[in-house]
């Protein structure tokens, strides 16, 4: 795994190069070909932003419509986990001043806590284990916003079980940035929103951010959890990936730690750290989706600096995925193919409910539910459902994610387990 070099964020000739001036114009143009075609065919709409080694917006164009809106670059849209990033650049800068200390007990800030042993890395890192935004929908007054005391005292009143020892495995939870939101609060005295606008927006030159419609979120939407957490447009995204990586927002040696995700018990690398995933697939990247209900966002950097890529989908988000790949390639010069409509099949109720049920896998637990008229995949822990649209009687897309599940059916027909479509080693066998 390439790591980022801080000095190629800083100086750009030590980046891959940019393209020249006449080159980056017919980039461009092929983007805005590429986005009005998939625009006109119904499978893009939102804005996207191409960061240069710089900072400077290489790239942007908007297509499409939000809520009657047309789409901007310039405007707020809900970032989802994008801003767990956001969460974790607040707690390093508190780190930084000797406020907080990453690898101190969470109970040390926040009390009551009843999980001993999880430390505050172990939150940005998502190996806490921790998984209980389903327990607060289940149990919290959904007729009033959860504060963040409220939410303290359910979890512990009802204490649900790690899904693993602290430090152990990547457990991927918004229950994690949700906890830290209340480590900011709880070392500030701030409020979770004045956290981010004193610690990340304002000094990153964000324009746009806020967090909520009004400036506020409750409890639940401290990880993203139902559309009224963090807002900003792509525009601001660039400046946020900037800031952080230039070292406007925290210490060089902070930046370069968010490089570096943590050894995990059985000796192997996680590849997510500080809100961020590490990838070398489809090419060397290190970002975050985001996956809310009405927009699907992605905030990538490349590895070596040379580029930076912010994305908000505001239809279409089945598609957003290969949409950023083909733009990725297509911004460096090399071959991309673009989505294809996809099929979607009419099946029964009576055949989707045979498929409803709790299925065990890798990942952990896969909850499959029937509303209205159709299917939903919720991670156990991750606090939301996203919808899985049919192909066929056993084959689903992922609404939320380019990801195909696939059921499978012994001999008389009952479903027996979830995987992904070609992939067997993804298998979920069925619980109930």
């Amino acid at each position: 795994m390439r790591p980022l070099l801080l000095a190629a964020l800083l100086a750009p000739c030590a980046a891959a190069a940019q393209p020249a001036p006449a080159d980056r114009a017919d980039r461009a143009a092929r983007l805005d070909s590429v986005f009005h075609a998939l625009h006109a065919d119904g499978l893009f709409s939102g804005a996207f932003a191409i960061g240069g080694p710089d900072g400077h917006v290489a790239y942007e164009i908007a297509v499409g419509a939000s809520e009657g809106d047309a789409v901007r670059t310039d405007a707020p849209y809900y970032l989802a986990s994008v801003s767990k990033a956001m969460n974790a650049a607040a707690a390093l800068s508190l780190a930084a001043e000797g406020r907080l200390d990453l690898d101190a007990p969470v109970g040390r800030y926040l009390d009551p806590w009843p999980y001993d042993g999880v430390t505050v890395r172990h939150l940005m890192d998502q190996t806490a284990g921790l998984h209980w935004l389903g327990m607060l929908n289940a149990h919290r007054d959904t007729t009033r916003a959860l504060d963040s005391a409220g939410l303290l005292a359910l979890v512990d009143e009802h204490r649900p079980a790690p899904m693993n020892a602290p430090g152990e495995a990547f457990r991927y939870s918004n229950a994690h940035f949700a906890a830290l939101a209340l480590v900011l609060e709880a070392v500030t005295g701030r409020s979770y929103g004045d956290v981010l606008r004193e610690r990340v927006f304002a000094p990153a030159g964000m324009e746009s951010a806020r967090v909520g419609p009004s400036g506020e979120a409750d409890g639940m939407a401290y990880a993203g959890g139902d559309g009224i957490g963090v807002h900003a447009s792509v525009r601001d995204l660039l400046r946020f990936d900037y800031a952080f990586w230039s070292g406007r927002l925290v210490p060089d040696s902070l930046v370069r730690a968010a490089t570096r995700p943590p050894v995990l018990a059985d000796g192997s690398r996680s590849r997510y750290v500080f809100g961020r995933f590490v990838e070398t697939d489809p090419r060397p990247l290190i970002g975050h989706f985001g996956e809310g209900t009405e927009t699907k966002t992605a905030l990538y950097r490349e590895q070596d600096g040379h580029a930076a890529y912010a994305m908000i989908a505001t239809e279409q988000g089945i598609h957003r995925t290969p949409v950023l790949v083909a733009a990725m390639a297509a911004w460096n010069g090399e071959g991309f193919t673009l989505p294809q409509p996809r099929p979607v099949a009419d099946v029964p109720e009576a055949v989707l409910k045979r498929h409803v049920g709790v299925y065990a896998s890798g990942m952990g637990r896969l909850h499959i539910t029937l509303e209205d008229g159709g299917l939903h995949l919720e991670p156990e822990g991750a606090g939301g459902s996203e919808p899985l649209v049919p192909a066929s009687e056993t084959v689903f897309y992922f609404g939320g994610q380019d990801l195909t599940w696939e059921f499978v059916r012994d001999d008389a027909g009952r479903t027996t387990g979830l995987m992904l479509q070609g992939q067997p080693q993804t298998l979920a066998q069925r619980e109930r």
